[in-house]
């Protein structure tokens, strides 16, 4: 191959983004005692172990398949990791001037920030585009409306509401108007779409959803809405119930293929300070889920992705790594 054809593949890989500009080794901290999931703790802070053991690896754009995104916002995030011989925790952090955690109406998008794994951990590494077919990848996903949302302890109470963003609501259908400035619940039995309760009576507005007879939602009240289609299926993007943390657990064997896991192990909490994100990811080093990684070695491949909810990311559209070298 002539040098001319060499520096063409390269330019090449490059503008398609086959090229990382920074493949980065990132050491897990051995440490004693539990390893803290909060962002914000001293563990990873100033004092803490990990403080002169991060690493900067640089985002690239995802030039890969459409649509591609050639400007992402986050250029660079710093990568902090920790172990006790019983968890595995990466730590993330990345400059990002606005705070985007609601996303209840039309044009909102949230910031987001994910790692990587290969579910098999022998052999060769599967493709760092989410993996390919019959190599799967396990995907940890932030998400900071579920951070904001108390996913884990708040249950479907905590998820944010179009109330949240309209602080006066009106609703008409038919007969039937309800009208709720405060988004408190009325106390009062639901009415029937015409209007009337089975006895003939005239009502309306929200009710105590715990004393309802069915639960389709006739009101406005705040997270009172049950006629909920996705909740009903049991997706935890409407089921907060089903959350165990602000990271959702996933699988992909490539581009569009992304698939929430039955079961949620990873635990996770993100802190935005001083016009920053930093974010925690924790699970077992090892468990008993087929669709999981297993941390058994001292190594696996790692790669990043970042979205800024402010510059429109979401989907493909992000920063992103090939895979870089995590050790524990």
């Amino acid at each position: 191959m002539s040098k001319k054809t060499i520096i063409f593949a390269m330019l090449l890989a490059f503008v398609l983004g086959l090229t990382s500009a920074n493949a980065a080794t990132i050491k897990a901290v051995k440490v004693q005692g539990d390893i803290p999931v909060a962002a914000d703790d001293p563990f990873w802070t100033r004092y803490g172990p990990t403080f002169h053991k991060h690493t900067v690896v640089d985002l690239d754009p995802q030039m890969i398949t459409n649509p591609m995104w050639p400007a992402p916002a986050t250029k660079w995030v710093n990568v902090r990791a920790a172990t006790n011989g019983k968890e595995i925790a990466v730590r993330l952090s990345w400059t990002d001037p606005t705070r985007n955690d609601i996303m209840v109406q039309s044009q909102q998008y949230k910031d987001q920030a994910a790692i990587m794994f290969p579910v098999n951990q022998s052999g060769e590494e599967p493709p760092f585009t989410m993996g390919g077919d019959g190599e799967r990848v396990n995907i940890w996903q932030w998400k900071a409306t579920w951070d904001k949302e108390g996913a884990g302890s708040s249950g479907n109470a905590g998820m944010q509401d179009l109330e949240d963003q309209y602080k006066y609501m009106a609703m008409g259908s038919g007969s039937y108007y309800m009208y709720e400035p405060a988004g408190k619940l009325s106390g009062k039995e639901p009415a029937h779409a015409s209007g009337s309760k089975e006895d003939g009576s005239k009502s309306g507005g929200a009710s105590d959803i715990s004393k309802r007879r069915t639960y389709t939602d006739f009101g406005m009240g705040k997270n009172e809405g049950v006629f909920n289609s996705g909740r009903a299926t049991g997706n935890m993007l409407s089921d907060a119930s089903k959350r165990i943390s602000p990271v959702e657990d996933l699988n992909a064997e490539g581009f569009s293929t992304l698939t929430t896991q039955a079961h949620q192990d990873v635990q996770g909490s993100g802190n935005w300070a001083n016009n920053r994100w930093s974010v925690v990811f924790k699970r077992s080093l090892t468990n008993g889920d087929a669709n999981d990684t297993q941390f058994k070695g001292n190594k696996t491949p790692m790669a990043i992705a970042v979205w800024n909810g402010a510059n429109k990311e979401r989907n493909g559209q992000k920063g992103v790594t090939q895979w870089n070298t995590l050790e524990w």
